[in-house]
């Protein structure tokens, strides 16, 4: 271990990290003395990274790179890639020490303790509800604060450990702040992701979101069928009915990264309605459905274009949201999906709601 101008830099830390991971990448980690929270910090260790990169690719020209930076539960997190010398590492770290100090910072450069996530996910469908709450950087700190203070209270029901992770970091998170290091992500990467997962039980809830804020909430226990399980997914619409323009649940086999996940659900997209589509057109959901779904939270502007709901439980829950579900949850949720006459009556019943697919296209 050494210390320079205030930076203590944890070698031994860094070169067990690369040896684990065949000395092909690493994730470093900044962990100031003073904490990380302040936009200007946040500030000083995005340049640091940029001038680490420049620095070491003087030295030695394409020979490492950060990218990926992220919040930890210590401080910030960057992946180190592309290493190709001890050289270019040694370059990049002391352009980055240098940076950090000349923003006025001091702590210490050492190996991110990350972690593989236990095996939560299912073969099986696990119910997830996908909601759209407008693109992060429309929020601020309060906003970015508010949703991960909701997500972790509504995914801390599954109980058990507790992990943040954005950028493909996870960490373990056995601190009394979860939402905290949740929301500090958001903040410094634009997504994050919480899981609660509790091995013994085969039960976990994970929250995420991207920084175009499509936000997937999925659950799995091993001991309650779908329909059951459809309570916790209307949970997680109601919580964000509030902020979200749109919102819908489907049963989706296994973990669901993206709202391209969708496509793998049951019933099936409409033909016309490619899955990627769902995560390319986010602009679109305010106005549209991509398609009839068992549970909708719907805007004013959704049911203006809706033929009939008189087949539908229909309930107001805030000002200008409504959620929409099936009255038989069960016949959309059951083993091979629901039967497709069921499907073309409520496709018929959301008529121009549905979105009309050159819009897509």
């Amino acid at each position: 271990m050494a210390n320079r101008d205030g930076v203590r830099i944890d070698l031994d830390s860094i070169f067990h990290e690369l040896e684990a991971n065949g000395f092909d990448e690493v994730r470093v980690e900044f962990a100031p003395d003073d904490g990380g929270g302040a936009a200007a910090v946040v500030d000083v260790v995005r340049q640091a990274v940029g001038t680490a990169n420049d620095v070491a690719n003087q030295v030695a020209p394409d020979s490492i790179w950060g990218s990926l930076l992220t919040a930890s539960l210590a401080g910030f997190s960057v992946r180190l890639g592309s290493m190709e010398s001890e050289e270019a590492l040694d370059a990049w770290l002391a352009a980055f020490r240098g940076r950090v100090r000349a923003g006025g910072l001091s702590g210490e450069l050492r190996a991110t303790k990350t972690v593989r996530l236990p095996a939560w996910d299912s073969p099986d469908p696990m119910m997830t509800a996908y909601i759209a709450l407008g693109a992060l950087s429309a929020l601020d700190r309060a906003g970015m604060s508010g949703w991960a203070e909701r997500a972790v209270r509504w995914a801390a029901e599954a109980g058990g450990d507790a992990y943040v992770g954005s950028c493909g970091m996870s960490q373990l998170d056995a601190t009394s702040e979860v939402a905290v290091h949740l929301a500090s992500m958001l903040h410094v990467a634009s997504s994050g992701a919480v899981l609660y997962t509790d091995a013994l039980a085969s039960r976990a809830a994970m929250a995420e979101i991207g920084s175009d804020g499509q936000a997937m909430y999925q659950t799995h226990d091993a001991s309650a069928p779908l329909a059951a399980q459809a309570d916790r997914a209307r949970a997680a619409i109601l919580a964000e009915a509030e902020y979200a323009h749109y919102a819908f649940v489907a049963p989706t086999p296994r973990q669901a990264y993206l709202w391209d996940a969708r496509g793998r659900a049951l019933p099936p997209l409409r033909e016309e309605i490619p899955a990627y589509a769902l995560r390319m057109h986010a602009d679109l959901w305010n106005r549209f459905v991509p398609d009839a779904h068992c549970m909708q939270l719907l805007t004013d502007e959704h049911l203006a274009q809706v033929s009939d709901l008189s087949r539908w439980t229909v309930t107001h829950v805030t000002a200008g949201r409504t959620l929409v579900e099936a009255p038989d949850l069960a016949e959309w949720l059951r083993p091979g999906g629901p039967s497709p006459s069921i499907v073309d009556q409520a496709r018929a019943d959301f008529g121009r709601a549905l979105v009309p697919a050159d819009d897509v296209r």
